[in-house]
């Protein structure tokens, strides 16, 4: 027996035209909006307001035996999850203090 039999020619033939079918679906289907904010109960907060679906990593153990996973939640505007992006431009204010000795850190670098 080698590849080459009728037999495994027409199980990858088959193959092939699955994969291909399964291509083209898959291109139909990347033009998705996102999904618009409906009526529900956060998953956090557990206040029924508009809630949007996140897709959140889950980890569980039981009996010794971890699992982890992708899990659907719903959460609202509050505590949906932010962004790094997000993040990084929230800086908070500095005191006065705080300004005072990074302006005379800065001096001394500046003098050395």
């Amino acid at each position: 027996m080698s590849l080459f039999d009728d037999h495994f020619a027409a199980k990858i033939a088959a193959q092939s035209r699955a994969w291909s079918m399964d291509k083209e679906e898959a291109k139909g289907k990347k033009n998705r909006e996102p999904a618009a904010p409906k009526e529900g109960v956060c998953d956090k907060c557990h206040k029924e307001t508009l809630v949007k679906s996140y897709r959140v990593r889950q980890t569980d153990v039981s009996d010794g035996a971890a699992s982890y996973g992708t899990v659907t939640k719903y959460f609202c505007e509050d505590c949906a999850p932010k962004s790094r992006r997000m993040q990084d431009a929230e800086v908070p204010p500095m005191s006065n203090k705080q300004v005072k000795n990074l302006m005379r850190f800065a001096k001394k670098g500046l003098l050395k």
